[in-house]
């Protein structure tokens, strides 16, 4: 739900850019009318109701076993971007469900190229050099919310005829690294980072190195350690501390390997989440739409569809007693 509302947020851009959105779901047509009307959403909502578009796409999440009503039928979440003639040009998907990108990562994938806002959490810090490190929390305003994938952009800035290292390189020589240093409940992925250019060094051989500027990208979420569905004492903020070790060289001297520490401040706020009854997902912004209508014509769905209805029905109500139990419970 978060990553709709999202969307919406930033349709206007999606539409300068000329990119038209279309949303696919296991979600019945009324649920996705429903939430369309109560979020204001204008692009489309498609209801693959029985997932034989996903499934013929091969993107069903095989993970979620027949048993697992209602889960059962979603698709690992992911975006395809088409071109005008219907083609493919390039697709992304997550291993897990609890990820979606968000509105400005699918515009960057889209256009090849990082475009920050003036309004996202940034900071910065220039060496004796001139080299100039900034971190940029990229994605839904700058705001952290459970489900959603953010990005950090390390935006490296260097003057001409200086260069930064990957790795490997020579003993004696620093390549360069990204550490997230806290808080623990920020997760992330490894850097994404742009390609080298190759350096012949005399006696050393073939390095690869950056120059001008580039743009690192290091994918983060918030754990539930952080923001959790089910619990609303989610912090107002945390504070992100990047280390950043590099050396930079031009084509006569190297200077001394270096250690940036940037810390950045980011918001914290709920997912956009169903509201059940007994209150069972405190830590969301319900919607107004009726979840639970919709919540238990899909169970029933899934229930016709399921093999063993038996087992099925175990696993609801092993997942009702669950969110009864609430965090730290026994169940």
């Amino acid at each position: 739900m978060t990553q709709l509302v999202e969307l919406q947020d930033a349709i206007a851009r999606f539409d300068d850019a000329g990119i038209k959105l279309y949303v696919i779901s296991y979600d019945e047509l009324g649920a996705l009318t429903d939430f369309a009307e109560h979020h204001d959403i204008t692009f489309d909502l498609l209801a693959d109701e029985g997932s034989h578009v996903i499934r013929e796409f091969g993107i069903l999440n095989h993970h979620v076993t027949e048993e697992q009503v209602p889960y059962h039928g979603i698709p690992f979440p992911g975006t395809y971007l088409v071109d005008d003639d219907g083609v493919v040009i390039a697709k992304s998907f997550e291993a897990s469900n609890a990820h979606r990108a968000s509105a400005d990562a699918l515009l960057d994938d889209a256009l090849g190229d990082v475009l920050l806002h003036s309004g996202e959490p940034t900071v910065d810090a220039t060496d004796a050099r001139g080299i100039r490190f900034s971190a940029t929390l990229h994605g839904g305003g700058g705001v952290f919310r459970g489900a959603a994938l953010r990005r950090l952009i390390i935006r490296a800035e260097l003057p001409d005829g200086l260069h930064i290292y990957d790795a490997p390189v020579p003993d004696g020589m620093v390549a360069t690294t990204f550490t997230l240093l806290g808080p623990a409940g920020i997760r992330h992925s490894p850097v994404e980072a742009p390609p080298t250019e190759p350096l012949l060094l005399p006696g050393v051989g073939e390095l690869q190195v950056w120059s001008g500027t580039i743009d690192f990208v290091m994918p983060v979420w918030a754990s539930d350690d952080i923001v959790s569905l089910v619990r609303a004492d989610h912090p107002d903020e945390v504070t992100i501390e990047l280390e950043i070790r590099y050396q930079s060289c031009d084509d006569q001297t190297c200077g001394l390997p270096r250690t940036e520490r940037l810390t950045l401040d980011v918001p914290v706020r709920a997912a956009v989440g169903p509201d059940l009854a007994g209150n069972v997902m405190d830590g969301v912004e319900r919607t107004g739409m009726d979840t639970g209508k919709w919540l238990g014509s899909l169970v029933r769905r899934s229930l016709d569809a399921t093999p063993d209805r038996e087992a099925a029905g175990e696993y609801l109500q092993r997942t009702a007693a669950s969110l009864a139990a609430g965090p730290g419970g026994d169940n």
